[in-house]
């Protein structure tokens, strides 16, 4: 269960890139393969899945995964879908589809990356980078922004471990970066890309 953006590594960021085909034609593909996840803070979170029924994920470790793709360029990544996890190394490239987000989603998202993302931020911080796009990605339509225990759609129940003084600074840091998302008032500084796949999480590019 995780949500992805890319970040590449290297200079070979133009061959992340995927190009939508309209009038009809397929979206393209794009061959990627998970290496490995920097997350080091674990927690536990509830969401409504598709079917409407509330689900939850349990010490999940949370933070940014690492994939390549096929010309070997390595990027960072958050998930975008709780109901399935990441494919394991081993099971080497997975095909992901390009697609979007809506236009809600994706406003929201240019928000969060333009006023919160750092490439230093630490594994605590990464970790409610994480949350922040979990909640804008799964929260139901006319819901406020909060992560909060009971709060809306999608909410973190706690973190694994530490105390509820951690659990409450957690949820405001991520509440922050929510907050600062919905405020943006600036241009579009990001392309924004949803990659999706049937049997792995799907992923969000930028």
């Amino acid at each position: 269960e995780r949500l992805t953006i890319m970040f590449a590594f290297n200079k070979v960021l133009s061959a992340l890139a995927l190009t939508l085909v309209v009038g009809g034609a397929a979206a393209s593909t794009q061959s990627l393969k998970f290496v490995d996840s920097n997350g080091d803070l674990a927690l536990s979170t509830s969401y409504i899945d598709i079917l409407g029924v509330q689900r939850g994920s349990n010490d999940y470790s949370t933070g940014a995964l690492r994939f390549e793709n096929a010309a070997g360029a390595s990027f960072y990544a958050y998930c975008v879908e709780l109901a399935q996890d990441h494919a394991s190394s081993r099971r080497g490239f997975q095909t992901y589809t390009e697609g979007s987000f809506s236009s809600a989603e994706t406003k929201l998202l240019q928000g969060l990356f333009a006023t919160s993302f750092s490439s230093s931020l630490s594994g605590t911080e990464q970790a409610a980078f994480q949350t922040a796009v979990w909640e804008i990605t799964h929260e139901s339509a006319g819901n406020a922004l909060n992560v909060a225990s009971g709060q809306g759609a999608f909410f973190v129940k706690a973190l694994s471990s530490g105390t509820g003084a951690d659990n409450t600074a957690f949820v405001a840091s991520v509440n922050g970066y929510l907050q600062a998302a919905l405020g943006y008032a600036g241009p579009d500084l990001y392309t924004i890309t949803k990659l999706s796949n049937g049997t792995y999480q799907d992923l969000l590019t930028v």
